[in-house]
């Protein structure tokens, strides 16, 4: 597996983080997707969405297939393989946050953040940021049509943390 550095300035590094408290500032100048879904409700729904999410259940319900070693994973996607670094994974009671930054030979560069929390009353929400520009030649001429992808992707990795 891809083992480079990431493929975006290191003082962005976490900057997802500060996306998802609706923070876009912090990655001022680059692609914003930020997308949330109500799960359900309950701890059951929960732990579910938490499990979908580290297992890489709703990566695969997006049709990647996903390899992890050693905080490096890579994302298979229509033939095309994409690595990322998981930068922090994080376990609470109420919240669950996963975030990786890709590194070189990745479609994209940019950082990705996922976080399901569950609140006092119980519901269940799923919140995904991300960062982006794109990193290859296609990818710059075909941005349109990567971002519906993108977005399409993001949309499928929602529906996937219900399962």
């Amino acid at each position: 597996m891809e083992t480079s550095f990431l493929s975006y300035p290191e003082s962005l590094q976490g900057k997802s983080e500060d996306l998802l408290a609706g923070n876009y500032a912090a990655a001022k100048g680059w692609q914003i997707t930020d997308c949330k879904l109500v799960l359900g409700n309950g701890a059951e729904c929960f732990q579910n969405a938490v499990q979908q999410l580290l297992s890489w259940q709703a990566h695969r319900h997006a049709g990647i297939t996903v390899t992890e070693s050693d905080s490096i994973v890579e994302l298979k996607f229509c033939g095309i393989r994409s690595y990322c670094k998981i930068l922090k994974s994080d376990s609470q009671p109420h919240r669950v946050v996963l975030i990786y930054g890709t590194l070189e030979k990745h479609v994209e560069r940019g950082e990705e953040a996922f976080e399901i929390t569950m609140t006092d009353n119980g519901q269940v929400t799923a919140h995904i940021v991300a960062f982006s520009k794109p990193a290859t030649w296609w990818s710059k001429l075909a941005k349109p049509v990567v971002r519906l992808v993108q977005l399409r992707i993001t949309e499928k990795y929602l529906e996937g943390l219900k399962y």
